[in-house]
């Protein structure tokens, strides 16, 4: 077996370590930066608050291996398996991880600001209180993953499996999440500030009570999906469609639901000031008791919708189909506007040849 100090020479020398058998070894706090190590046995090395910043790992074994509290800054894993490793509390900063098998690793309080996570297996790890931001998880499974208390800020989630992942009491500000699913994610009562979920499935997602000022929900899919009581100003979910979505009591203040189809959505209580509805498709919902001073309904579909005691003032109905809704306090709104229609219709003159 190879000493730490044998294994810190050669490193330090530039000598690869190819094909080693290092099982078992120990080399905890060893000064390896910039090591190359390919097709090496690592399984089970403790190399716990070892210095492997900028090392490279290629078709690497490091199961089990412990590395807790490694600097592995900027370090490259391609190919490796690490099931079960041990990175808790692991400086991982800009790290790459390509093509590689973790299940089970423990990534608790790591490092990941700025990594890059491709194609890779993390089912079953533990991600507690990690920083993840500015990472990139492209391509890879997170499996009944914990990450509870993490730290989620401008991280990108691109094709990812999240089946079973929780988060609670994580904080989650500007993530944009792009071709994953996120059907019954429960997101409730979490900050999720500024998240991008364009063109997500968040069918039976749970949004109740969550702080999402300003997200982007714009051609989302939301049956079912729950927003109660949730704080949303400034959000967007134009050309959003799901049938019986509740919003009730939420507050969207200033939100753009513009071309959103969303039949029997519940807005009950929900403060809609200043909210555009322009051309959505919204039969039979339920705005009962809904704050809608100067929304904006234009040329949207409220037939047999229900406006019991929302509060109307300055509310624009121009245009809007209204058949069988039911208002108490129409009278203060801004019904058909002539000059406005007018304008609507009016076509360019054919020039004459």
């Amino acid at each position: 077996m190879m000493s730490p100090e044998l294994l810190s020479m050669a490193v330090a020398i530039g000598e690869p370590v190819i094909g080693m058998d290092l099982a078992k070894g120990a080399f905890g706090g060893a000064q390896l930066g910039g090591a190359v190590f390919s097709g090496a046995r690592l399984s089970e090395a403790d190399l716990r608050g070892a210095d492997l910043r900028e090392a490279v790992f290629e078709q690497c074994d490091l199961r089990g291996a412990l590395l807790a509290g490694a600097n592995l800054r900027r370090a490259v894993f391609d190919r490796c398996t690490l099931d079960h490793a041990d990175l808790r509390g692991a400086n991982l900063h800009a790290a790459v991880w390509t093509d590689c098998q973790a299940p089970h690793a423990q990534l608790a309080g790591a490092q990941l600001s700025m990594a890059m996570l491709t194609r890779s297996c993390l089912d079953h790890a533990v991600l507690r209180g990690a920083d993840l931001d500015a990472a990139v998880i492209d391509g890879s499974s997170l499996i009944d993953v914990c990450a509870d208390e993490a730290h989620w800020r401008q991280t990108t989630v691109i094709g990812c499996d999240l089946s079973l992942l929780t988060w609670t009491g994580a904080t989650l500000v500007r993530v944009a999440f792009i071709d994953t699913g996120l059907q019954n994610r429960s997101f409730a009562g979490l900050r999720v500030e500024g998240c991008q979920f364009l063109k997500a499935n968040l069918s039976g997602a749970d949004f109740s009570g969550a702080d999402m000022r300003q997200c982007n929900f714009q051609e989302a899919v939301l049956d079912g999906a729950c927003l109660a009581k949730a704080h949303a100003p400034l959000a967007l979910f134009c050309e959003t469609r799901g049938e019986q979505v509740d919003f009730s009591g939420a507050r969207l203040r200033q939100a753009l639901f513009t071309g959103a189809k969303l039949p029997g959505a519940n807005f009950a209580g929900a403060d809609l000031y200043q909210t555009h509805f322009a051309g959505a498709q919204l039969p039979k919902a339920r705005l009962v008791a809904a704050e809608l001073t100067y929304a904006d309904f234009r040329h949207a579909d409220l037939s047999g919708a229900d406006l019991q005691d929302a509060s109307m003032f300055r509310t624009v109905l121009h245009g809007a189909n209204t058949q069988e809704a039911r208002m108490s306090d129409r009278g203060r709104a801004i019904e058909q506007d002539p000059e406005l229609a007018a304008a609507e219709r009016w076509q360019p003159m054919e020039q004459k040849t």
